[in-house]
C-alpha cells in the first residue's frame, strides 16, 4: 500500500499519492521557476493552480479519495508539459472543453450578467443588454430574471474561470497570454487615462490642494514659532532684569537679604564658603544663570525676525563657558560637603529649680539681637546679624522639645552637633557654637538662635533643647518661643501656634492644657 499525502491547492485539499505527489510537486517548482521574475508571474502562477485544483476536483468521488500517478499526468498532458512551453506543439494543441457561465465582472454595466451570457453564447453583449430591455418594457418580468442570474451566477475573477466562461483553452500557455492581455489592457487604460483631459484636471486640482494645505501648515507654524519667540525674548528679558535686581536694586526684588539697604548676600557667601573660593563660586553661578538667558533671549529673537547666522563658534563658546561654570559648582560643592562629612554631638544637663507652687515660664530672649535680616535655606531659617562694631554673625533657630520626665526632676538638656573635615575638626567647631538657656525665678529664658564664633565658616552646626517636666509641674509656653518649638508631648494632637500663650501641666499622658484660676 503506497503513502498518501494531504496537500493543499489554491484552497482545496486532496489526498494524493507518493509518487503522484512527488511528479506534481516537480511540475509546479517548474512553473515557478518560469513565471516567478516575471510582472505578471504571481496572477499566472495563481490561476494556474487554480485550474490544476479544477481538473483534480473532477477526478475525485465517493469511490475514489486519492489521486494517483495517472491523474497527475492527465492534468500535465491537459495544461502542457513543462519541456513543450513556448513551443509550436502546446500551442496547437487543442482540446475539447465545457463552457460554463460565469458573470463578467470585466465588462459589467450593473452586475455583469449581459456580458457573461455574451462571452458565453460568443456574442455582443450590447444585443444581450437589448433583448433584456425589450423584455423588461414588454413583459415586465426581465428585471426579475436579471436579479435572479445575478444571485446564481458566479463572478469570473480568475484566468482560468474568464477562458471557460469563454470557451478557450485552458492550458499554462493561454493562461500565460490571457494574464499578459489583461496586463498590457491595464497599462494601456492607464497610459490613455492620463492623457485625458479629466485626468488632467484632476491632478492639477489635487497638486494645487495639497500645495495650499502646504502653504497654510507653513504659516501656521511661522505664526506658533513668532509666538514662541516672541514668550522666550520677554521669559529671558524678565528674568534678566529680575537677576539685575537682585544684584543691584536690592530692596523690591531681594528685601530678606538686606539691613537698612546694606546688601548682604555677599556676607552669606563668606559665611558659607572659604575665602579663596567665594569669586570663583560667584563668577561660575553668574555665567551658569546668564548664559541660558542670553540664549533664550537670542533663540527667541530667531524665531521672531526668522534671520540666518553662522552662530556656532558662539554657541560652542557658550556652552563651554556654562559647562565649566557647572563643573566648578559642583567642584565646589563636594568640596563643601567633604569639610562637612564628620558630625560630633556634645550634651549639657541644666537643673530647673520648681516649687509645686509656682509656675515656669518658658520664652525666648527677645533681646539677643537689634539688627538682623532673615533668609531660609533647606527647612530652617538663618539670620545675618551685625553686632555694634558690625561684624557679620550667622544664627539659626534651635529645636526646643517638650517631654516628660522619667523621674521627679526637671531637667534641660542641650545636645550641639558640630561639623568637619575629620573628627578633632568636627569638636572644634562643637565647641564654637553659642548658645545659652538661664533660669530667673520661675521664668527659663532660651537663646532665640545659636552661632558660631564670628567669622568662622557655617559648618550647618545643630542645637537640640530637651525640656524634661515631671509629673505635675506646670508651665506656660510664651509667644517668642513659636518658631523655635518641635516636638511637644501632649495627651493629644496640638499645632504648636494653638498651645503658645496657654498654661499646660505634665501628666502620665504627657502635657494637658490646664486652668490656674480653676485651682483657685
Amino acid at each position: 500500500m503506497k503513502k498518501t499525502v494531504k496537500i493543499n491547492i489554491s484552497g482545496v485539499f486532496f489526498n494524493i499519492d507518493e509518487d503522484a505527489y512527488q511528479i506534481l510537486q516537480n511540475y509546479l517548482a517548474h512553473v515557478n521557476r518560469k513565471f516567478s521574475a516575471e510582472p505578471e508571474g504571481k496572477e499566472i502562477i495563481s490561476d494556474i493552480e487554480s485550474r490544476i485544483a479544477e481538473i483534480l476536483q473532477t477526478k475525485i468521488n465517493n469511490q475514489k479519495q486519492v489521486l494517483c500517478k495517472e491523474d497527475i499526468d492527465e492534468v500535465i498532458d491537459i495544461m502542457g508539459r513543462p519541456e513543450d512551453f513556448d513551443s509550436e506543439q502546446a500551442q496547437a494543441r487543442s482540446y475539447t472543453y465545457s463552457r460554463r457561465m460565469y458573470r463578467d465582472p470585466d465588462n459589467r454595466v450593473l452586475g455583469g450578467v449581459c456580458s457573461g451570457m455574451a462571452a458565453y453564447f460568443n456574442i455582443d453583449p450590447v444585443i444581450i443588454r437589448i433583448l433584456f430591455v425589450l423584455f423588461l418594457l414588454a413583459w415586465g418580468v426581465a428585471g426579475i430574471i436579471y436579479i435572479i442570474l445575478w444571485a446564481l451566477l458566479p463572478p469570473a475573477y480568475t484566468t482560468a474561470q474568464k477562458l471557460e466562461m469563454r470557451g478557450e483553452n485552458m492550458s499554462i500557455n493561454d493562461i500565460e497570454k490571457n494574464v499578459r492581455a489583461e496586463f498590457e489592457t491595464v497599462k494601456s487604460n492607464l497610459h490613455n487615462y492620463k492623457n485625458t483631459r479629466s485626468y488632467n484636471q484632476t491632478r492639477s486640482f489635487i497638486d494645487e490642494f495639497f500645495r495650499t494645505i502646504g502653504q497654510i501648515i507653513v504659516v501656521f507654524f511661522k505664526v506658533i514659532g513668532g509666538i514662541i519667540g516672541l514668550a522666550m525674548i520677554i521669559a529671558g528679558v524678565g528674568l534678566l532684569i529680575g537677576l539685575a535686581g537682585w544684584i543691584i536694586i536690592g530692596e523690591p526684588f531681594m528685601n530678606n537679604v538686606f539691613i537698612d539697604n546694606q546688601l548682604v548676600y555677599t556676607d552669606m557667601l563668606h559665611s558659607f564658603l572659604n575665602p579663596g573660593t567665594i569669586w570663583i563660586f560667584v563668577i561660575s553661578m553668574f555665567l551658569l544663570v546668564f548664559i541660558p538667558l542670553v540664549a533664550l533671549i537670542y533663540s527667541g529673537m530667531k524665531l521672531l525676525l526668522r534671520f540666518r547666522i553662522n552662530d556656532k563658534p558662539f554657541a560652542i563658546i557658550g556652552f563651554s563657558l556654562w559647562f565649566l561654570s557647572l563643573i566648578a559648582i559642583i567642584v565646589l560643592s563636594f568640596s563643601q560637603v567633604r569639610n562637612l562629612s564628620v558630625s560630633v554631638k556634645n550634651s549639657e544637663n541644666i537643673s530647673v529649680i520648681t516649687s509645686n507652687s509656682k509656675v515656669l515660664y518658658l520664652k525666648a530672649n527677645s533681646n539677643q539681637n537689634t539688627k538682623s535680616s532673615k533668609f531660609y535655606i533647606f527647612d530652617g531659617e538663618f539670620t545675618i546679624t551685625y553686632d555694634k562694631d558690625d561684624k557679620k554673625a550667622l544664627f539659626a533657630h534651635p529645636e526646643i522639645d517638650i517631654l516628660r520626665s522619667l523621674n521627679e526632676n526637671a531637667t534641660i538638656e542641650i545636645v550641639k552637633t558640630g561639623r568637619g573635615l575629620n573628627h578633632i575638626k568636627a569638636e572644634e567647631n562643637t565647641q564654637k557654637i553659642k548658645y545659652e538657656c538661664a533660669q530667673q525665678d520661675s521664668v527659663i529664658v532660651f537663646d532665640a538662635y545659636y552661632a558660631l564664633s564670628k567669622d568662622n565658616v557655617w559648618v550647618f552646626p545643630e542645637i537640640d533643647v530637651k525640656v524634661k517636666m515631671p509629673d505635675g509641674a506646670v508651665i506656660y509656653i510664651d509667644e517668642t518661643l513659636l518658631d523655635q518649638l518641635d516636638y511637644i508631648e501632649t495627651d493629644e494632637y496640638y499645632s504648636r501656634k494653638s498651645m503658645i500663650g496657654k498654661y499646660w501641666i505634665m501628666t502620665e499622658k504627657g502635657l494637658v492644657e490646664y486652668n490656674p484660676k480653676a485651682d483657685k
